[in-house]
């Protein structure tokens, strides 16, 4: 087995935010303790970057001499449970994308150990030009139960946090596209930088989002790169940016991402890690337009304005086509359920 110590000539990473990008960052929050996260924070339904959220987790103090310490402690707590880990190509540049054809996607899953990963990094520590490797979403209950214990996220009350399942995301220098999560979210940083644009839920328009109903993420994301914009493929995104904003976080930093909120995700350093929590039950599908209105009635009108006005952007864009076909950017043969759903604009 190898051991973290043999890390050799880490890189500096860290793309440079495009000129194009606005230059409006999130607001921050010094010290936030519960109250102020429950009574000041998350009612505001803007992004917000709590600095310092998780500077006292064991995790974090070890990382900040390197990753050797920390790769060793999660080493140490790894029960040798499968993960969902991805691999990329070097020619790939860590982003998280379709293949050339729309056909899958332009990254191998498969299934190991969290050990089995970082020992892989290890290796590509050595290479000039090293492939991108990653676990995604990992629940930690699952696979580093001895990491809960000893970090305890002081912004959820006791109660609240029994009902919620941290994940851990591990890995390179990865770029995630825009997309949303359907629920709130707290992202902490344990090892190495992120990079987060965020753009509010009604710029679903001026995102360009590729299919509902096959993406690389949970939910659909957005087509654009935002490293490398082609503003004239996409020309609306000029409107979007003017919305954008940037949070860039470092170890012990957390972020709080209000539901439907589209974010674009970097991760800057060679050795990153992040832990985060998702709240919020989710609305299952439904078969008829009538019954969907029925079940929207039911089960939405007591969603806040803010997620509502959310939720009215998605269906507007979606559903009454406000912004035109909102699958003319997505070749014809991989638009799914958009292509069956024969939408015309209201007039």
């Amino acid at each position: 087995m190898l051991t973290p110590r043999i890390w050799q000539n880490l890189p500096s990473y860290g793309h440079p935010r495009p000129l194009t990008m606005p230059s409006t960052f999130v607001q921050e929050w010094q010290h936030a303790d519960l109250a102020t996260f429950q009574t000041q924070i998350a009612p505001r339904n803007q992004p917000a970057i709590l600095r310092g959220a998780v500077a006292h987790w064991p995790a974090v103090k070890l990382a900040q001499n390197g990753p050797e310490a920390l790769c060793q402690y999660l080493m140490k707590l790894d029960n040798g449970q499968g993960v969902d880990a991805i691999l990329l190509a070097p020619q790939e540049n860590g982003r998280l994308f379709y293949n050339a054809e729309m056909s899958g996607f332009n990254f191998a899953r498969k299934s190991v150990s969290i050990s089995s990963v970082i020992e892989q990094m290890v290796r590509y520590s050595h290479f000039a030009n090293p492939p991108t490797v990653a676990i995604q979403s990992a629940l930690i209950s699952a696979c580093l139960p001895g990491f809960l214990p000893q970090h305890a996220m002081p912004l959820f009350a006791p109660e609240a946090a029994q009902k919620i399942a941290p994940r851990i995301w591990l890995g390179g220098q990865v770029v995630t596209p825009a997309h949303f999560d359907e629920s709130e979210n707290l992202a902490c940083v344990v090892a190495g930088k992120r990079r987060f644009t965020l753009f509010p839920p009604e710029q679903v328009g001026n995102l360009y989002i590729g299919p509902l109903d096959f993406a690389p993420t949970p939910t659909p994301i957005s087509m654009v790169d935002l490293r490398q914009p082609d503003f004239v493929q996409f020309p609306r995104l000029h409107n979007a940016l003017e919305h954008a904003q940037i949070a860039e976080l470092e170890a012990g930093d957390a972020l709080y991402i209000p539901s439907l909120w589209w974010h674009h995700v970097e991760s800057l350093a060679f050795f990153n890690v992040l832990v985060n929590y998702w709240w919020q039950e989710t609305v299952p599908s439904t078969a008829t337009p009538l019954a969907c209105m029925l079940h929207c009635l039911a089960h939405m009108q007591q969603l806040s304005p803010e997620m509502k006005r959310g939720w009215r952007a998605l269906f507007d864009h979606y559903v009454f086509a406000a912004n035109g076909d909102p699958a003319a950017h997505i070749p014809a043969h991989k638009r799914g359920i958009l292509a069956t759903a024969s939408i015309a604009p209201e007039h």
